[in-house]
């Protein structure tokens, strides 16, 4: 087993900023990350990209803008990789898959956000192309404060039932999937 962490969408654009909705993730997906690196364990940096031409009105993930950047505290070091997704899943029109396979990799630990977005499809992708599905659950978030009741869990029971993920906390993580066997 060949596992590697996929953290989404923990960019600037997406307003992660001390204080803001959310921000008590970014120490989770740090502990993980310095976890997964003190392991040898790869670290891909996932991020939303838009062009121009894409017509949507969000100019904090265009192309060349800074919003595209992984956010100070998760900066990249060493040999993590930062690839551009193009829409809601991880591995949409992008070379994730083909980077994974190079790597040898066969397990998949998710985090990031949102739970029920960009994780949800990631896993689903992954599944699809035949990884072994972890989601890192105190690592994930749904992202807006609005969000209905209950909509992280039902995010959560996809990813457990219909992607077969493995759904575990850091500590469960590092214990079963970043030691070697």
């Amino acid at each position: 087993m060949q596992p590697a962490v996929i953290i989404l969408d923990m960019s600037v654009g997406y307003g992660w900023a001390p204080g803001s909705y959310g921000y008590d993730l970014v120490a989770h997906v740090r502990r993980l990350k310095d976890a997964a690196h003190e392991a040898g364990v790869p670290v891909i940096h996932v991020n939303s990209m838009r062009r121009p031409a894409d017509n949507v009105n969000n100019s904090a993930k265009l192309s060349a803008s800074p919003g595209l950047d992984v956010i100070p505290e998760l900066q990249p070091i060493d040999e993590d990789t930062i690839i551009y997704k193009r829409f809601t899943g991880g591995f949409s029109h992008n070379d994730l898959d083909y980077t994974l396979r190079t790597m040898g990799v066969d397990t998949v630990c998710l985090a990031g956000a949102a739970t029920d977005n960009c994780v949800l499809w990631t896993a689903g992708e992954a599944h699809q192309y035949r990884y072994k599905v972890v989601v890192v659950e105190d690592c994930t978030i749904v992202n807006r404060p609005t969000a209905p009741e209950g909509r992280w869990q039902a995010a959560i029971d996809i990813m457990r039932d219909v992607a077969k993920g493995d759904i575990l906390n850091t500590d469960g993580v590092v214990a079963k999937y970043f030691t070697k066997q």
